[in-house]
């Protein structure tokens, strides 16, 4: 049995992390207990009803709610004290990857042997933000996306926003503006104004008119967005939304810009959609294919 047992980022970073886990314990037949996803339990019908199909895979431990929640941060707060002299006990083994590739940026792959046969063998406490499989993930990309199916209520949401917008355009694209912490992750890099949004709207907006369609940008955003900043010639939606509303709305669209993100990048690959990420504020904006792993 693998125990997730690391609570790291927001919504987008949480449900990436659960899915490489997934991907990982369907293709080796462990059984996967993550009980760290709890604030966004409601959101899915899978972690809803904790109705994992099939698969071994469960967000609680026990049946009472309380005595879950208890053993977690018993597990967590233990660790945090034993980890530098204790990873081995007779009922588990940690992986705890913070220092080891956390910290260093590089990911923890989970086909490594060692982990497999211990999570196929032995409790496994699984501690961290950087575990990987890639491989699974793309291999078993539609069982994932069955297990994160917004429940009904963002379900009808998104249908209703989407279904109001392509009655009246040809194109529907996606625009993450993304700020707040941007303004210090990765040095500002990517923290674009909105001029520079803009300016790659603008792009999409002239390739289709040479195309003779329409099209209309849905913006997503983590602020209040200024419509006087972009041009009167581009169709803007915008307006204050749940993220997981904002988030299967991008999956819905035709084509998805915006800086370096999981949001964006959960979305492409749930809905297949092209993606281009704005490396630099001089990038030209080329939709090439959809992420298959993120």
């Amino acid at each position: 049995m693998v125990f997730n047992n690391y609570k790291g980022g927001q919504l987008a970073n949480r449900i990436i992390s659960f899915a490489h886990f997934i991907a990982n314990s369907i293709e080796y037949k462990y059984r996967l207990v993550n009980m760290e996803f709890d604030e966004f339990e409601p959101y899915f019908e899978s972690t809803g009803n904790n109705d994992f199909k099939d698969y071994p895979i469960s967000i609680q431990l026990y049946n009472n709610n309380f005595e879950s929640q208890l053993f977690r941060r018993s597990i967590r707060l233990w660790t945090d004290l034993t980890h530098p002299f204790i990873t081995h006990l007779p009922w588990y083994t940690l992986y705890r990857i913070f220092k080891t590739h956390d910290k260093k940026g590089i990911s923890f792959d989970l086909n490594n042997e060692q982990f497999i046969k211990d999570a196929q063998t032995k409790n496994v406490i699984a501690q961290g933000w950087g575990f990987r499989d890639h491989k699974n993930f793309a291999k078993h990309a539609d069982i994932l996306r069955t297990l994160f199916v917004p429940v009904e209520k963002y379900k009808a949401e998104v249908a209703q926003l989407l279904s109001g917008i392509r009655d009246r355009t040809d194109l529907v694209y996606g625009v993450h503006i993304r700020r707040g912490d941007y303004s210090k992750f990765e040095g500002g890099k990517y923290f674009y104004t909105d001029e520079v949004y803009a300016d790659k709207m603008m792009q999409l907006f002239e390739k289709a008119l040479r195309q003779e369609k329409s099209c209309a940008f849905i913006i997503c955003s983590n602020e209040k967005i200024q419509t006087a900043n972009f041009p009167k010639q581009l169709q803007l939606i915008t307006a204050a939304r749940h993220p997981v509303v904002d988030m299967y709305a991008l999956a819905s669209c035709d084509g998805i810009i915006g800086p370096p993100s999981t949001f964006s990048g959960w979305a492409s690959f749930y809905g297949k959609v092209p993606l281009h990420y704005l490396k630099t504020k001089d990038d030209l904006v080329q939709l090439g294919d959809y992420l298959k792993s993120i």
